[in-house]
């Protein structure tokens, strides 16, 4: 899949007077970084923006465009105004073709596993990795197939199934998904050790000699 491409402006100012008129006008104000590379202001669309970041994610690598240049970049760090629902601001980081990067991606659970139809719970504790690998060789995301799961199974980081361009930087043992067993009520318990209704409780005998 090709890298999407996100059209930017260049802009002389960054004060915060200025950044709250851009965000009137819906544009989210941002920065490109690098190595060896001198740190740009730039403004970008922010609907362009926000269906980017909603149907490619946040860890994909992007063409930026601004002033006839183009280059790839990562998304560091994005600042969400969550009573908007919107992005204040964006830091982008410009990379190097040959040389590696660090980023996360996503794990995708896909199928319905067999222990939640039999009452289990499925614990998601693992959303994302972290990888290394060359831009070129980056990937979106990782499916892990559940389906087959019964209840008291558990799938790693050494159970994901990644390109091998790709190095992945977390403990192997971490858990990214496990199938619990349905929890027990306490009434339940105690209804399996009441004697049923109409019988006798059962009466142990005491040795004479211990009278």
């Amino acid at each position: 899949m090709e890298n999407p491409v996100l059209n930017a402006e260049v802009r002389d100012t960054a004060s915060k007077g200025d950044n709250k008129r851009l965000r009137r006008e819906n544009k989210v104000p941002a920065v490109i970084y690098g190595k060896d590379f001198d740190t740009v202001s730039v403004t970008i669309d922010e609907k362009e923006v926000s269906k980017l970041f909603k149907t490619r994610g946040t860890n994909v690598l992007i063409n930026i465009q601004f002033d006839n240049n183009s280059f790839p970049v990562l998304t560091k760090d994005i600042q969400w105004n969550t009573l908007k629902n919107s992005i204040d601001h964006i830091d982008f980081f410009k990379v190097s073709m040959d040389e590696e990067v660090e980023y996360n991606v996503s794990i995708n659970l896909i199928g319905d596993a067999e222990g939640v139809k039999a009452g289990g719970t499925l614990q998601h504790q693992l959303r994302e990795i972290t990888v290394k690998a060359l831009p070129a060789n980056m990937i979106e995301n990782i499916d892990v197939d559940i389906s087959s799961m019964a209840i008291g199974d558990t799938i790693t980081v050494a159970d994901l199934n990644v390109d091998e361009t790709n190095t992945v930087l977390n403990d192997p043992s971490e858990v990214i998904v496990t199938l619990l067993a349905p929890a027990v009520q306490e009434g339940a318990e105690d209804e399996a050790e009441a004697p049923a209704e109409g019988e006798e409780p059962e009466l142990v005998e005491q040795d004479e000699d211990q009278e």
